[in-house]
């Protein structure tokens, strides 16, 4: 299912029923959020009932996308997201490949439903077996570009409104690194420029998502820069590595890390960049890279992880210390063969 349009269908299941209940992945990043929000706005507007699901909390500087109402979290609402799974005639999954990265309990809730479930997603090696249909590409930019095609196939003017513009723009401004990763193509700017004929001012939204920092935040970034990167001249590789307790010291909230994993990436000589991350006890990994250099395949030979080429990520059950070895021992092994 690298490349699967089953859209006509699609568009049939969704004429057929009326509740419809939309999830994403934990930890959900604008591409998460603004899909999620789109495809909500759109079936909306053909008259049915949508809920939007989110695992748990997500960055602060997208807030401004969410308004009162607009989705339910469910590590805080999980009865009210269960009578809506309940209600529910369709279920789509946005942005992940594999029922597993909603959360192990939202997972099993997923698992044991029996109502269809159709995937809109550009990840990796999807799970073929949850889902009756889908729209999945791995070479589109990102999860809102894909549902910017599925809403279009409706064939009726009006579903896509300057706020709906601004959703979809969210989530292909933030998963392509605002376009300078190799998945944005001619196609992806031409999206946006139909966006922006429908009402979307980009600048907005990048203040928005870029624009809004605390100074909590601005002083993370300083620390992370001036005490935690460490770069590997020879493997063409930089890591940083941060503990519980540093993030902590700067108040972290989530998303508060969002991008440092591309600051080492302008590093002359520098084409792969890792972010290690401690929090209860897990130790999460964000993996970037350049050209041709497949981050994918070492998350998934590594970390238990996976993604895109360029940007993936993984986990690791072992102290953070000891992470960071692993980390360093598989680099040599694998970027420096």
């Amino acid at each position: 299912m690298e490349k699967l349009r089953d859209i006509n269908k699609m568009v049939e299941m969704v004429h057929d029923a009326n509740r419809i209940f939309i999830s994403t992945h934990k930890s959900p990043d604008g591409d998460a959020i603004g899909s999620s929000l789109a495809l909500k706005q759109g079936l909306e507007k053909l008259g049915k009932t949508v809920t939007v699901v989110v695992p748990d909390a997500f960055p602060a500087f997208l807030n401004w996308m969410v308004n009162k109402g607009d989705l339910l979290q469910f590590d805080q609402q999980s009865e009210e997201v269960k009578l809506a799974l309940q209600e529910a005639e369709l279920v789509f999954s946005l942005d992940y490949n594999n029922l597993s990265r909603v959360g192990k309990d939202l997972e099993q809730l997923l698992r044991t439903d029996e109502t269809p479930k159709l995937i809109i997603d550009h990840h990796r090696e999807p799970e073929d077996a949850a889902f009756v249909a889908g729209l999945h590409d791995i070479e589109a930019s990102s999860t809102a570009q894909l549902v910017y095609d599925f809403i279009q196939a409706f064939g009726e003017a009006g579903l896509i409104d300057k706020r709906t513009a601004a959703c979809i723009y969210a989530g292909i401004v933030t998963d392509t690194g605002s376009f300078r990763f190799r998945s944005t193509t001619a196609k992806t700017h031409r999206v946006v420029a139909d966006l922006m004929d429908l009402g979307l001012v980009t600048g907005e939204v990048y203040n928005e998502i870029f624009d809004t920092n605390s100074l909590d935040r601005i002083k993370l970034l300083g620390y992370v820069l001036d005490k935690k990167l460490t770069v590997f001249p020879e493997l063409e590789l930089a890591h940083i590595s941060l503990s519980e307790k540093e993030l902590n010291q700067f108040n972290y909230k989530s998303g508060d890390t969002e991008g440092v994993v591309n600051y080492p990436l302008s590093i002359k000589g520098v084409n792969v960049s890792c972010i290690m991350k401690e929090n209860g006890g897990i130790i999460r990994l964000s993996f970037r890279s350049k050209g041709d250099i497949d981050v994918n395949l070492f998350a998934r030979k590594y970390f238990n992880g996976g993604g895109h080429l360029n940007a993936a990520g993984g986990m690791s059950e072992l102290s953070l210390e000891e992470t960071v070895t692993k980390f360093e021992a598989a680099a040599k092994e694998y970027f420096g063969a």
